[in-house]
């Protein structure tokens, strides 16, 4: 019997140790930089690609400069949405703003959280939000749970995962094909259905983003629309504002606080306030108006007299001139009404002319005194007591009812003696042209009036009458205005003559009193002249001295001075 072989010594297997195992480099902390800070990026608007990071507590958004988030977009409120930190990440409301907030296109009622890429629409701008620290946190908790794969000897350096509850499936263990094609067939079934109900939720999540795209622009396209109505709403009040209209420019501006009270609060209701006091005014000025078309002017200054502040000067002060001037028109139509003294509604009718001017003009004298006429007029028609006329004097009677202002009597008892006296038939004919002229005072000439002067005196046995004083009123206005002119131009002799001309037909004239007061001191610094050249240049001085002679009155002192100096001289 053979021996038995010894056998080999069997060598070590190249797997027979198990190798070292090496620390995983997944179960090392992972050091990764601070997070970032939530942001809220425009994407429409006026700050379209600017970023504001979310940083502190409570953000502010809007067009005020001051706030944390500041939009300069005019469709944005000063203090418009407010964004808080909580614990569960960042919440949006609104701060009652005059076109509100929307959030994905559907309007912000209550605070509500923020989720990544949220959509806050404020008027025309759009901003969009990302939680970006929040993102890389759960990154960061994602990557530090995963495990490394394990090696084994057992599995001849096959990586082996850990089965979750199933077996490791190795060489050893040898499944069945038939179960693979079940398996596979399975599977392939999962992936499809998975795929559908993924295809299908990109779909339906497209969709819904469109819709809320669409959302978002007709709300835009809403928003706009309403400004462009509240500006053109606006344009038209101010138009009517410059067109003077002011009560359809109010009714203009309470449509807009109507359609929109936040739109411009204060330049509108700066508007409305100005209305309130302007409509009463352009009432006032319309009142004035229609009266001063009527001839009424005490209507019509009563209502210009209420117009206190106003911009609708230009307006006012056309209307006090017009008024004015149709005052100076109505005292002319009064003259005309002198020559009816006998007439008693004409004279009834004069006086009430003269109320109504004396409204506008309190201290004209000339309405004054016509007004004084027709009241005497009035109570001479209304008691008649005429004295008996001397048989041989009838005339006498005639020229004192001539003074007395009442010419139709006058021409009466005139026509009744002109029979038998001549003086009657001329003393008639001097009535009838005395009453010609007088109705067309303002078409007469400066020389003409001086006549129809003369006439009047003529007919009242040389005094003035009553019917005289519209034509001196009329001569001395004449006389005056040369007068002022002699005086401007220093010709001194022809503003001494016409003011001593109007002193004789009006003695109390404080105008041609000042002229002759002037002429005066003139003619006291022409004779200090004169007194310092009689030595060097007597002829010079004789000349001024003679000057004064014509500046001045004979009683005078500087004028008897003067005429001294003239006798020393002309020796």
């Amino acid at each position: 019997m053979a021996p038995p072989q010894r056998q080999a010594p069997r060598r070590p297997s190249s797997t027979g140790s198990v190798p070292a195992r090496r620390p995983s480099q997944a179960n090392r902390p992972v050091s990764r930089p601070a997070s970032p800070p939530a942001t809220l990026t425009a994407r429409a608007g006026p700050a379209e690609g600017q970023s504001f990071p979310l940083d502190g507590d409570e953000l502010v958004i809007g067009r005020s400069a001051d706030n944390p988030v500041s939009i300069n977009d005019t469709s944005v409120s000063r203090k418009h949405a407010l964004v808080r930190k909580t614990p569960d990440g960042w919440a949006l409301s609104d701060l009652g703003s005059g076109n509100g907030t929307l959030l994905n296109g559907e309007p912000l009622a209550d605070e509500t959280a923020l989720g990544e890429g949220d959509v806050i629409t404020l008027g025309d701008t759009e901003l969009e939000y990302s939680a970006a620290g929040a993102t890389a946190e759960a990154q960061d908790a994602g990557a530090v749970g995963r495990r490394a794969p394990v090696r084994t000897a057992r599995t001849l350096g096959r990586v082996d995962r850990p089965a979750r509850g199933r077996p490791v499936r190795t060489s050893r263990q040898a499944e069945d094909p038939e179960a693979v094609r079940k398996k596979k067939r399975k599977i392939l079934l999962i992936v499809g259905g998975v795929s559908v109900v993924m295809l299908a939720a990109l779909v339906g999540g497209k969709a819904i983003s469109q819709k809320q795209e669409m959302q978002a622009a007709a709300a835009r396209a809403q928003l706009a629309a309403h400004q462009l109505e509240m500006a053109t709403l606006f344009k038209e009040a101010k138009s009517l504002v410059r067109q003077g209209d002011w009560e359809g420019a109010q009714a203009k501006l309470r449509d807009m606080q109507e359609t929109d009270p936040e739109y411009e609060p204060k330049q509108v209701e700066n508007y409305l306030s100005r209305a309130a006091n302007e409509i009463p005014a352009q009432k006032l000025l319309s009142d004035a108006a229609a009266s001063l078309a009527r001839g009424e002017l005490a209507l019509a200054h009563g209502a210009l007299a209420k117009v206190k502040t106003t911009t609708q000067e230009a307006k006012l002060a056309e209307l006090k001139s017009a008024l004015d001037a149709r005052a100076g028109e109505k005292i002319a139509e009064g003259r005309q009404f002198v020559s009816f003294a006998s007439d008693l509604a004409k004279m009834e009718q004069l006086v009430a002319m003269c109320d109504d001017i004396l409204v506008v003009r309190p201290d004209d004298r000339e309405t004054m005194e016509l007004k004084k006429q027709a009241l005497n007029a009035i109570e001479r028609i209304k008691n008649p007591s005429v004295a008996p006329v001397a048989p041989d004097t009838p005339w006498l009677e005639v020229q004192q009812r001539f003074r007395n202002g009442d010419a139709a009597g006058a021409l009466s008892l005139a026509q009744a003696c002109a029979n038998k006296f001549s003086q009657c038939r001329a003393i008639e004919a001097q009535i009838k042209e005395f009453e010609s002229k007088s109705k067309r005072l303002e078409d007469l000439s400066e020389n003409d009036l001086v006549s129809l002067y003369q006439l009047d005196k003529k007919i009242a046995g040389g005094q003035s009458s009553e019917l005289s004083k519209p034509v001196r009123t009329q001569l001395v206005s004449k006389l005056f205005v040369k007068a002022s002119q002699a005086k401007t131009t220093q010709s001194w002799q022809r503003a001494i003559d016409y003011a001593r001309k109007v002193l004789e037909a009006e003695p109390s004239h404080p105008g041609a009193q000042s002229i002759l007061s002037e002429a005066r001191n003139q003619a006291k610094d022409v004779y200090l002249r004169g007194y310092q050249l009689k030595e060097t240049s007597p002829d010079e001085a004789l000349r001024l001295f003679k000057e004064v002679l014509s500046m001045t009155p004979k009683d005078d002192e500087t004028h008897q001075k003067a005429q001294r100096w003239i006798t020393e001289l002309s020796r």
